[in-house]
């Protein structure tokens, strides 16, 4: 470099060297900062979701008591009553987390094409995103399912 640049062996080099590995041990913090902060970020929308999501629920068992009261009147059990309250709030957030999962992988495929990244969507990552919205429904809509399920036909 030194005769590149013409430098007599007096004169103080003008440039520097840096290996990969110095760069890598400057970037690991930048890495790990952007990492904790979409963690942060997607705990954040997690959690406001599964409140909407038990928020919605227990708005509907609140809007068809008479419904529930009515099928109990008729036979129908606590555990036909829980059910269904709970599968429409896993359905609810399986929803919202396909459609979380198409947003992200779609803006992810515009970045790569605008920055010109290779970018690799792993089909396990989509599975365990989806499975994890699924069971925020089931934690978060048991407890308006279970309301529904332990009313009184009478008071219903």
């Amino acid at each position: 470099m030194r005769r590149m640049r013409g430098l007599s062996p007096e004169k103080k080099d003008d440039f520097e060297l840096n290996s990969q590995q110095v760069i890598r041990e400057q970037l690991d913090p930048v890495k790990r900062g952007i990492a904790i902060g979409g963690l942060f970020i997607t705990g954040l929308a997690l959690f406001v979701g599964a409140i909407g999501i038990m928020n919605i629920t227990y708005v509907s068992v609140k809007e068809r008591t008479k419904e529930i009261g009515t099928r109990k009147a008729l036979g129908a059990r606590r555990r036909t009553i829980l059910l269904q309250f709970l599968i429409e709030a896993v359905l609810l957030s399986t929803m919202g987390g396909v459609m979380g999962v198409l947003v992200g992988v779609g803006a992810s495929q515009l970045v790569a094409q605008y920055m010109g990244w290779p970018i690799l969507v792993s089909s396990l990552s989509v599975i365990i995103a989806v499975g994890f919205s699924a069971s925020v429904g089931v934690f978060f809509g048991f407890y308006p399912a279970r309301k529904a399920a332990q009313l009184d036909p009478i008071d219903a």
